[in-house]
């Protein structure tokens, strides 16, 4: 396999971005810049359009395999602690998935380089040290709080298990004393693996809680949940600390602080939650645990191959690190913005990186042999995350312990983001999403000589206003649906400076995420407690742990995208598009302009995706949400199958779930138009279809014209 990941999507001209790759090849690899116009793998459509460009980094690399690293944990680095007289180490566990094989909860590292460590699994527990092996037969059950306490004496080890409901002994183990007193290192959750400081194995399926090492033996007959008196402590680390990081505090007297490895799940419920607060940062004792996972990743710690300085005269757009070993070829997409100080053109594109990321390597569930027939056939981008769960899943998807995924990184290969992805196998279309379903509105600049500058969501995030200073028209792309507070600040301000915005899609502006500067390659999701959702999270945790705000959809923060372009999510249904008919309104001399070589009355009743203009998620006004008044919609859209079905935050609403006649009328999709004071506008084309039509009759259409008026109006 050859792949690879940058270290960022987005840069400016004149800025750096690093690639890394990996290459199970035995001969050389050839890499090259191209620039990315069109990626349809479908014959009838536009095609895959990538053109080569000149760039520094051209040239040959020696193929190096390299491993995804996935799975989370914790490493203390201990100094060399030497433990000579007796002490106890204890910890609290939950676990969420039990296997026939062992599942570490922690391992003391020796200088010599053995451990001393504790596994769980199915049939019981096990503690062994460098020579010996101590095991006891227990039922765990998945979701109990259990608590170890680990007498290590000159005598002998000594392991106490108790359920902390009942405060009850549970099981006890021993076996004798090691000779090495000295150790380095603590792991929790993980097993290391030798020869590699960033590679574990046997991962731990759950939470931990108050680690601590205490002076002398502290086995009791009954567990009591009170605090540790101070004199006793050798360390106490403290996951309610720092949050928002991957510090783990020490808040003992050696402070022998560590760090979380791959991002486990931080703002989770500990063993001493009430019920009584749901915000982690008002009652930071009950959150004190960490939620580990064996495919949790934030980083494949790739070693950088080569390095690429973005030349000052780059024209901004969508680029691709291509690369080439024989048969196989990988294309990493990434967006150049303008050198800073350079000029702007009159039109921005909105990429939306983040909703990249949250559908990362989604792998959906029709990888079968339909879709690998197509793939084949169209010659279609050959890799799918059905194959490769070792690059991390999407936030879409599922931990095996059955959690929800919270977040996602660019800092691993994005299969999904590639040139000539298919995400579906339909048969009344090319079956795109997202980015190379955004790049249908790409191509379409091209045909029109439409000249952009790329943003990113991103960019929006790092600069605020300030990423779209100077623009006339911003343009989204098919999807725009997770944002943060800033990001949306940004896009408002933008409108309310006089900016005019065409929102191209549907869906949008959604669900509320959180970023960090911790971890500035990730996301964080908290889905709950409606939307259209693929899980839910946990009863008290739906605020973040990268910035402590409420998670959930934006319209429960009260920000409901109808404020900022008129329309918000109403249905969805199958990947099958269907058009929309002119309102009356539409007619309006006001409107001339936008229809201008129009004569039809149906729009969009074709189309690259799904046949039509018009489908799969889709928006409409709703002035008790937000809706302007002055809104005027223009065209509706008509003859949806009868498997739409309504978002389900327009259910929780008591009686409508018994309206099927209301439900009905809120299944359709508003072309809306809210004029602006300042003599700028808000277009929102309510469907995730809209781009897939611009192509179709090689540009020459009512969809293509209607945008080609709005964009020329602006410029």
């Amino acid at each position: 396999m050859l792949i690879g990941y940058t270290n960022r999507l987005s840069a400016r001209a004149g800025e750096n971005i690093e690639v890394k790759v990996s290459s199970d090849f035995s001969s050389d690899y050839a890499a090259d810049l191209v620039r990315i116009f069109s990626a349809d793998p479908n014959p009838e459509g536009p095609g895959i359009d990538v053109r080569r460009v000149s760039a520094s980094f051209e040239g040959t690399y020696p193929s190096v395999a390299k491993s995804s690293r996935a799975g989370s944990c914790g490493i203390i680095p201990l100094g060399s602690l030497e433990i000579t007289a007796d002490a106890t180490f204890s910890i609290r566990f939950q676990p969420r998935l039990l296997r026939e094989s062992p599942q570490v909860l922690f391992s003391f590292i020796a200088e010599s380089g053995g451990a001393v460590s504790v596994s769980i699994q199915k049939d019981g527990l096990k503690l062994e040290t460098f020579a010996e092996t101590g095991a006891v037969s227990f039922a765990f059950e998945i979701g109990r709080w259990y608590e170890l306490r680990l007498a290590i004496a000159a005598r002998g080890l000594h392991l106490i298990g108790y359920a902390v409901n009942t405060g009850s002994r549970c099981f006890e183990v021993g076996t004798r004393a090691p000779k090495e007193k000295v150790f380095t290192k603590l792991v929790l959750a993980a097993a290391p693996q030798h020869g590699d400081p960033l590679a574990f194995t046997a991962f731990f399926n759950g939470r931990l809680e108050a680690p601590m090492l205490l002076h002398g033996e502290q086995l009791v007959e009954r567990l009591l949940d009170g605090p540790v008196a101070e004199e006793s402590i050798l360390a106490l680390w403290d996951f309610g600390t720092d949050i928002p990081t991957s510090h783990i505090r020490d808040k003992g007297p050696s402070r022998l602080d560590g760090t979380l490895h791959n991002l486990p799940a931080r703002a989770v419920r500990s063993s001493r939650w009430s019920g009584e607060e749901i915000c982690w940062r008002h009652a930071l004792d009950q959150y004190a645990a960490v939620h580990f996972h064996e495919d949790d990743l934030y980083d494949c710690c790739w070693e950088t191959d080569f390095c690429f300085d973005i030349p000052h005269d780059l024209p901004s757009g969508v680029y691709g690190v291509r690369l080439r070993c024989g048969d196989a070829e990988d294309i990493i997409p990434f967006f150049v913005r303008p050198a800073r100080n350079a000029p702007k053109a009159r039109v921005a594109v909105l990429f939306s990186t983040f909703t990249y990321l949250a559908y990362a390597n989604h792998p959906r569930d029709n990888f079968d042999a339909t879709y690998v027939e197509r793939r084949n056939a169209w010659h279609a981008y050959p890799h799918h995350p059905e194959e490769h769960p070792e690059f991390g899943r999407s936030l879409y998807d599922f931990h095996p312990d059955g959690a929800g995924t919270q977040f996602s990184s660019i800092l691993r290969p994005l299969l999904s983001m590639r040139p000539g992805y298919l995400a579906y196998a339909e048969t009344r279309g090319s079956g795109l999403r997202h980015f190379p379903a955004d790049m249908h509105l790409v191509a379409w600049c091209a045909a029109k000589d439409i000249v952009f500058d790329v943003v990113t969501d991103h960019d929006l995030e790092a600069e605020g206003n300030k990423a779209l200073e100077d623009y006339a028209l911003m343009l989204t792309v098919t999807h725009p649906e997770y944002h943060t507070a800033r990001t949306l600040d940004a896009i408002e301000n933008f409108v309310a400076g006089g900016g005019s915005l065409g929102y191209l899609g549907a869906n949008g502006f959604y669900w509320r995420i959180a970023t960090s500067e911790a971890f500035p390659s990730a996301i964080e999701v908290r889905r709950g407690q409606t939307g259209a959702r693929t899980w839910e999270a946990e009863p008290g945790e739906y605020f973040h742990a990268f910035d402590g705000q409420y998670g959930g959809l934006w319209l429960n923060n009260d920000r409901p995208p109808q404020r900022l372009v008129g329309v918000g999510m109403a249905a969805y249904g199958p990947f099958n598009g269907t058009y929309y008919r002119r309102t009356e309104a539409s007619y309006d001399s006001s409107f001339e302009w936008l229809f201008d070589g129009i004569d039809d009355e149906i729009l969009g009743d074709f189309g690259l995706c799904g046949g039509g203009a018009v489908g799969f998620e889709f928006d409409i006004v709703d002035s008790s949400l937000g809706t302007p008044p002055e809104a005027v919609v223009l065209a509706k859209s008509e003859k949806f199958t009868s498997d739409c079905y309504l978002a389900p935050e327009k259910l929780d609403f008591g009686a409508r779930v018994n309206m099927p006649d209301w439900q009905k009328s809120q299944i359709r999709a508003d072309l809306c138009l809210v004029p602006k004071p300042k003599g700028n506008f808000v277009f929102s084309a309510s469907s995730i279809l809209f781009c897939g039509s611009l192509p179709v009759n090689d540009y020459q259409n009512n969809i293509s014209k209607l945008l080609e008026n709005l964009v020329r109006r602006c410029l």
